[in-house]
């Protein structure tokens, strides 16, 4: 599944750098410089998370956060604002806004790209499970649940290791994709690799 990330920003430097820390195949980034552009292509990409700056020109990224927050469609949708370094927050505007991070300039964009991975695993998950109602036995006492629910006593022990087996093979074979993601990153950041604006999803 891709997911999709839409970051509106008047700074191309920090465009290009959260670009760079998206480069596996998972995510597609959607960028914009311009507050009033970026609610239409909100409207339109409908993205899995939304990265604002707040000082952003038409609409600031306050007013973008309260729009969406506003909108049902829009209300489960990670948010994560940027502030420019020394630049003071609205504590009353953002009082009233609903958003997971604030994140200052400078930043490390592939720590905020690792958050804004976690926030969207997070929004695919349900926020509860409905519990079962406990069944009722009369004139015996009930069996046991194993304390592991992934495991059945069932299961033949030559099969549990398999699963386990593809599943530790699974996390190694993420984990080989995110290392070579970030060297191919920070390969591209030292050789002061410059993307061409067309390269960028506005």
């Amino acid at each position: 599944m891709t997911y999709r990330v839409f970051i509106a920003d008047n700074s191309s430097s920090a465009l290009k750098a959260l670009h760079l820390a998206f480069q596996d195949s998972h995510y597609d980034l959607y960028t914009s410089q311009d507050g009033g552009e970026a609610m239409d292509l909100i409207r339109q990409i409908k993205p899995d998370a939304v990265v604002l700056g707040l000082s952003l020109p038409q609409i600031d990224g306050y007013e973008i956060a309260r729009r969406l927050n506003a909108r049902e469609d829009f209300r489960q949708i990670p948010i994560v604002l940027l502030r420019a370094a020394q630049e003071d927050l609205d504590e009353e505007r953002l009082a009233e806004l609903e958003v997971d991070e604030i994140v200052s300039k400078p930043f490390d964009s592939e720590e905020l790209a690792h958050k804004i991975r976690t926030l969207i695993s997070g929004t695919r998950d349900p926020e509860s499970l409905p519990e079962e109602p406990e069944p009722v036995c009369e004139g015996r006492p009930m069996e046991e649940k194993p304390s592991d629910p992934t495991v059945s006593l069932s299961e033949p022990p030559d099969a549990i290791r398999h699963r386990i087996k593809q599943e530790v093979l699974e996390m190694e074979r993420e984990l080989e994709r995110r290392v070579a993601a970030r060297v191919r990153a920070e390969i591209k950041a030292w050789l002061q690799f410059d993307l061409p604006e067309d390269s960028i999803k506005d």
